[in-house]
């Protein structure tokens, strides 16, 4: 680990070391952007062949694509 911190920019190691501690600046969610990102999320899981996804998706699919659900994801990555 410290030899892969290493590699970063002071910048990158910075906000590595932020996240790992959830310290940093907090993003500031709107309704567009939460539509523009379960918009997004939706796309990427319909391109991708994902067998967990699909595996969860058989046992409760109204759990798995309710948006809240969708949406911990989203914040837990900061909408990436």
């Amino acid at each position: 680990l410290a030899s892969e911190m290493s590699k970063l920019s002071v910048q990158e190691r910075s906000k590595a070391l932020e996240e790992v501690h959830c310290v940093g600046e907090e993003l500031k969610e709107t309704h567009d952007m939460i539509k523009q990102s379960l918009e997004e999320f939706d796309r990427v899981l319909r391109q991708r062949n994902a067998p967990i996804y699909n595996v969860a998706t058989n046992l409760n699919r109204l759990y798995v694509e309710d948006p809240n659900f969708r949406l911990r994801f989203l914040r837990a990555n900061d909408h990436n």
